[in-house]
Formats: structure tokens, C-alpha cells, sequence
């Protein structure tokens, strides 16, 4: 096999991309490094410089999809500011990374492999979960008197479940990704209903 030429970065993501779908197809036991150093266009020396086992490279992948998500953790509440507005760009921040093809195939594989091994979900689920930015955000904007809630925890996951509800847990199984129109769709009826029920 000839070693891949690309830049050190490409290499990564040549491995990354190749475990995740052998992870997806195999699972993580039957997963095969061989296999992965393959797909990816590398030679096993290669891999193993990079990921020196397969649950390195396993929560190697887990944390880069954790990194994706980096937008939505650096989104906190701004006093004084429209809270619609800033809703909106909340959502939009979790919005925009599930649009994103390479993304959803990592969720996919994450997913797929931690019902197969609870060990693995324990250390995926603290990195990927996201709920506590929207309880964060949901409780300032009410000591702020932009809301009125009694149970921030729930209204938090109120509003990451309606986005999930359209955005994600229906692309995990279809394999697809939602288009600009209908994220913004599901955006803007998931911010609507939530000042339905919360706002002052």
C-alpha cells in the first residue's frame, strides 16, 4: 500500500473518517485496526503513530466531535439583550453543526457504539451532552425577568429536545441532514414555543 502524501492534519482525518465508519459498520470489538489503515490510506505504522489502540482512537473521536460543538458552550446569556434574539442564536449554534454531513456520521457511530458498550457511553455522554449552556442560559434570562420559569433544568432540556426532536434524532436513523429551511424552520418553532411557555 502506498503511505498517504497529504499534510499531517489530512492524515488525521483520513484515519478519523475511516474509524468511524468501521466502527459504525463492525462495531467497536469487531472493529479492525488493519481495516481502518486501509480505508484511511495509511500504513499501520501511521495509525498507531496517531492512535496507539483502538479506544484511543475511539475517544479520539469523541472528542472531536465534542470540539464541533465548541461554539455552542462559548454562548452565554447577555443581560438586558432580546431574548428572542438570543435564543435564536443559541439553537442556531447547535443548528449549524448538525447540518454538517461529518458530523452526524460521528453522532451515528458514537451513538450506535455506546449501546453496545456502557463503558464507552460513560465517557462519550459528559464530553457530547450540551443541556446544561441551554439550562445555563434559560436560568440567567430569568433572574434577569426576560422569562418566567420555575424549573430551569427542565425547561432547558425542553429546548434542546424540541431541537433534537427534528434536527437529530430523526437524521441519526434516516442518515440525512436537515436543509437551511428546514433548520430554520424547526429553529424558530422551537424558540417560539419556548417563549410561548416562558416568556413574560
Amino acid at each position: 500500500m502506498n503511505e498517504c502524501t497529504a499534510p499531517n492534519a489530512s492524515k488525521h482525518a483520513q484515519i478519523i473518517e475511516a474509524a468511524v465508519a468501521e466502527f459504525q459498520e463492525k462495531g467497536f470489538a469487531a472493529a479492525s485496526m488493519d481495516r481502518i489503515s486501509a480505508q484511511a490510506e495509511v500504513s499501520k505504522r501511521t495509525l498507531y503513530k496517531y492512535f496507539e489502540s483502538k479506544e484511543n482512537l475511539f475517544r479520539s473521536i469523541v472528542l472531536e466531535l465534542s470540539n464541533r460543538f465548541a461554539a455552542v458552550r462559548d454562548i452565554r446569556y447577555e443581560k438586558g439583550r432580546d431574548i428572542r434574539k438570543q435564543l435564536t442564536d443559541l439553537a442556531w449554534a447547535e443548528g449549524r453543526i448538525l447540518m454538517l454531513p461529518e458530523v452526524m456520521a460521528m453522532a451515528r457511530m458514537v451513538i450506535s457504539e455506546t449501546l453496545r458498550n456502557p463503558d464507552l457511553a460513560a465517557a462519550a455522554q459528559g464530553k457530547l451532552d450540551k443541556t446544561a449552556i441551554f439550562i445555563e442560559m434559560l436560568r440567567d434570562a430569568a433572574e434577569d425577568g426576560q422569562l418566567r420559569i420555575e424549573n430551569p433544568e427542565q425547561a432547558g432540556q425542553e429546548f434542546i429536545g424540541l431541537i433534537k426532536s427534528r434536527a437529530f434524532w430523526p437524521m441519526v436513523f434516516s442518515g440525512n441532514v436537515l436543509t437551511e429551511v428546514e433548520m430554520t424552520a424547526t429553529i424558530d418553532s422551537s424558540v417560539e414555543m419556548i417563549l410561548s411557555r416562558y416568556g413574560v
